[in-house]
C-alpha cells in the first residue's frame, strides 16, 4: 500500500509509526509545507522563546523518529480527494501524487507565529525567532504583555517573570478562570495564580483587549482592556484564536460548523472528502472535530489504525470498525509549567510540586518524546 501523510507534527508522526508498525512493505510519503525536517511539539515553545539554545534539545531530527518515510518538502498542498494528493513544489510546479491511502494531520494555526509554527521554518530561523524575542524582553522597558490565559499564556508569562523578574509583565485573560479546557479548572486555576502572583505577575482575568490581531515587539504602546484598564508594552504575544488549520479548499460539508475542524467518523474517516472507500482519507488531530492537546493522539491513531487494518484486509474501508468515542479535553489531565521553578498537574488532583517534578525543570522533554515518538534523548 502506498499512504501519503500531510503534516509532520505530532500526530502525523504517530500516524507514520502507526503505518510502519502495520506493513513493512506498506510505502510511506510525508508531505510538510515549507523547509521543517525537525520533531516540533508546541508545549516546548513558551520555554524556547526565553532559552533558545534548547532547540538543540526539542528539535530532534524527524528521522529518529521513524524508518522508511520519505519526507518531501513542498510549497503548498492545492487538493485532496481520494486517491491524490495535488501540491506545489518547492520549484512552483504542479503535481499530482497518488495513493491507496491519504492522512491528514495538519493541526492547528495560532494567531502567535512565535507559539506555533504553521509555515514549517527551519531549526535555524525558529532559533532566530526566539532569540530575536528574547532580546526584545532583555531591552523591554514598558514591559511584557500576553493575551490569552490558556495553557500557553501561562506557561510563556510565567517563563518571561522567571528568566527576567525585573521585567514587567502582565497577562489578560477573558474568561473568568485561566486554562480553559483544562480538567479540574477551578483548582487548578487557584494553583497557577497563585504560582503567577509569587512572580510578580500582573493577571487580569474577565477582560479583554479588541482589535489586537498579532504579536508585536517594537516601541512603548498604551493597550486599553473593554473595561477600561491601561496596559503599557513593548513586546506583546497574543495566545488566543487557535483554529484548526485545514490548507486546502474542500466542501462545507466536510467542515464541522461548532469546531470549524474536518468532520470525521468513529474510524477518523473523512467521508466527504475521501469519498471512495476504496481510495481512503483520514484525518486525526487538531485538523478534525475532534482536535486537543496530544495526549488525544493514542485514541486517533487506534481508531485510525484499527480502520487500517480492515482496509489492507479487505480493500476498502466499507463495514470497517468504528472504535473513536470522543472525550472531552476537561476529563483528560492537565500539566503546565510555570516557569523553571513551577508546575500543576491534575493527577491524581491539583498538585503544584508534582507538576514541577514532572515538566519544569526540562519541559518532561525525556520522558514524553520516549513515551510518544519512541526518541531517546
Amino acid at each position: 500500500m502506498k499512504y501519503i501523510v500531510i503534516g509532520a507534527g505530532w500526530f502525523g508522526i504517530r500516524a507514520v509509526q502507526a503505518i510502519e508498525s502495520l506493513s513493512a512493505e506498506s510505502e510511506i510519503t510525508v508531505l510538510q509545507v515549507g523547509s521543517k525536517d525537525y520533531i516540533d511539539i508546541s508545549i516546548a515553545n513558551p520555554r524556547l522563546a526565553v532559552e533558545p539554545e534548547m532547540v538543540d534539545v526539542a528539535y530532534q531530527p524527524l528521522t529518529k523518529a521513524w524508518k522508511r518515510a520519505n519526507l518531501i518538502h513542498i510549497h503548498e498542498i492545492k487538493h485532496v480527494s481520494s486517491g491524490e494528493v495535488i501540491i506545489i513544489d518547492t520549484n512552483g510546479i504542479e503535481k499530482t501524487l497518488e495513493a491507496d491511502g491519504v492522512i491528514i494531520a495538519t493541526g492547528t494555526v495560532q494567531k502567535s507565529s512565535l507559539m506555533k509554527d504553521s509555515k514549517g521554518k527551519s531549526k535555524e530561523d525558529r532559533y532566530a525567532e526566539f532569540i530575536s524575542f528574547r532580546n526584545a524582553v532583555q531591552n523591554s522597558k514598558a514591559g511584557v504583555l500576553v493575551i490569552g490565559g490558556g495553557m500557553t499564556g501561562t506557561e510563556l508569562i510565567a517563563e518571561v517573570a522567571t528568566d527576567f523578574p525585573d521585567v514587567k509583565c502582565t497577562l489578560v485573560n477573558k474568561p473568568e478562570l485561566l486554562l480553559a479546557g483544562s480538567s479540574k479548572r477551578s483548582s487548578m486555576h487557584k494553583v497557577v495564580m497563585k504560582q503567577l502572583t509569587k512572580l510578580g505577575i500582573n493577571v487580569i482575568n474577565n477582560d479583554y483587549i479588541e482589535d489586537v490581531n498579532e504579536d508585536y515587539m517594537g516601541g512603548p504602546k498604551t493597550f486599553t482592556t473593554k473595561k477600561g484598564v491601561k496596559i503599557d508594552a513593548d513586546v506583546v504575544i497574543l495566545c488566543v484564536g487557535g483554529r484548526p488549520n485545514i490548507p486546502f479548499p474542500v466542501g462545507d460539508d466536510a467542515i464541522d460548523e461548532t469546531t470549524r475542524g474536518l468532520v470525521v467518523n468513529g474510524a477518523m474517516l473523512c467521508e466527504n472528502i475521501g469519498v471512495d472507500p476504496t481510495k481512503p482519507v483520514w484525518a486525526i488531530g487538531d485538523c478534525t472535530q475532534y482536535g486537543g492537546r496530544g495526549m488525544f493522539a493514542d485514541a486517533h491513531i487506534k481508531a485510525m489504525l484499527s480502520s487500517m487494518v480492515h482496509f489492507e484486509k479487505h480493500g476498502s474501508t466499507k463495514a470497517g470498525p468504528m472504535s473513536y468515542n470522543h472525550k472531552p479535553s476537561e476529563e483528560c489531565p492537565c500539566l503546565v509549567s510555570v516557569g523553571r521553578r513551577g508546575g500543576a498537574i491534575t493527577l491524581p488532583f491539583p498538585n503544584a510540586m508534582l507538576g514541577r517534578a514532572l515538566k519544569s525543570k526540562d519541559l518532561g522533554l525525556k520522558f514524553i518524546y520516549n513515551a510518544q515518538f519512541k526518541v531517546k534523548l
